[in-house]
């Protein structure tokens, strides 16, 4: 009896030997030899993406309806989470978004900021939640507001250049003239874009004898406010021979007014961004030209924080390149780079 109780339990065993095996790989086992399931895209888990808002000055301006695309496009692209707020041109709204960024627990704030003073106080409530702040085209000038990175064009350098193929036309349209008046319109005042652009355009300019800068106005970067600017201009100044402008749209608005006056052929106009209307109208020669710049910067901002929310490193500084365009070249942007 014992002998044959003996050898049951020999049986036994040798058969929860062989059933406590390890499963072969492709099994519903878990076989160690198997590698670790990968981390979804954006950095999250596969519960919980990534918040990364951004706000942007407003939606009035197509550069930043460019970068709307851009944002969104990347953020598909990265698989995280990524509100969109317009701040309507409002730097106490554009603040009250970074607020409510910052109560909804974002993981990162990615900020094109109206001015570059004014948004202060919300970058500090951001520094004080432990959010990390990236700047996207516009940067910031106050140290107690603490930003990880900025993404943006060298805008001095965009204005220089602008202002080079400015006088590169006025030399065409008018060599033999002894002076040349040329008029500028401004961007949204505090704003780094229209301080560096405009620094830019007067590194240049004001070096050239020949040129004399008959007026200066606000445009806000908007092409009815630089339009009724330009009709100002216009009616004060009899003979004019360009606008230079710290953007399209505003550029457009001259276009506008001096077509309205009858002296839109008599001007050399230039204005910033590349978008495809402004582009258009240089290659049909009714502007002579503009300095690109790209969009798409925005979505990079939104790559730059994500690297930094899974401990990459990045850059402090990442300049986005700009190109110029005239007649020559317009075809070509219009097909590839304008917006």
């Amino acid at each position: 009896m014992k002998k044959g109780f003996t050898a049951m339990l020999i049986l036994l065993l040798v058969f929860l030997t062989a059933c406590s095996g390890s499963a072969p790989s492709g099994s519903n086992g878990s076989a160690t030899n198997q590698p670790p399931t990968p981390a979804p895209q954006g950095g999250g888990t596969a519960d919980k993406k990534l918040v990364i808002g951004t706000s942007v000055p407003s939606l009035e301006f197509t550069f930043f309806v460019a970068a709307q695309k851009s944002w969104q496009e990347t953020a598909k692209e990265l698989g995280v989470e990524a509100p969109f707020y317009n701040a309507e041109n409002n730097q106490a709204k554009q603040n009250r978004d970074v607020e409510d960024m910052i109560v909804k627990k974002v993981n990162a704030i990615v900020l094109i900021p109206i001015t570059t003073e004014g948004v202060t106080p919300a970058i500090k409530a951001a520094n004080e939640a432990g959010i990390p702040v990236f700047t996207v085209d516009r940067s910031v000038t106050s140290k107690d507001a603490k930003v990880v990175a900025h993404i943006g064009t060298n805008h001095e350098d965009m204005g220089e250049n602008a202002a080079k193929l400015f006088l590169k036309g006025l030399e065409e349209k008018y060599p033999n003239e002894p002076v040349w008046n040329v008029a500028e319109l401004q961007g949204t005042p505090g704003s780094s874009a229209a301080i560096e652009r405009g620094k830019g355009i007067h590194n240049i300019l004001e070096n050239n004898p020949k040129v004399k800068i008959v007026a200066s106005l606000n445009g806000e970067f908007q092409s009815t406010t630089a339009m009724r600017a330009a009709e100002n201009i216009l009616t004060a100044n009899k003979t004019l021979h360009g606008f230079i402008a710290h953007n399209d749209m505003m550029i457009e608005g001259a276009w506008q007014a001096a077509k309205a006056a009858n002296r839109d052929t008599q001007l050399i106009m230039v204005g910033m961004d590349g978008q495809k209307s402004t582009v258009e109208k240089i290659k049909s020669g009714e502007i002579y030209g503009s300095a690109l710049q790209y969009p798409s910067m925005l979505g990079d901002g939104l790559k730059t924080a994500v690297k930094h929310l899974n401990q990459e490193k990045v850059e402090e500084q990442v300049w986005v390149p700009t190109d110029l365009i005239d007649q020559a070249n317009a075809d070509d942007m219009l097909k590839t780079k304008a917006w």
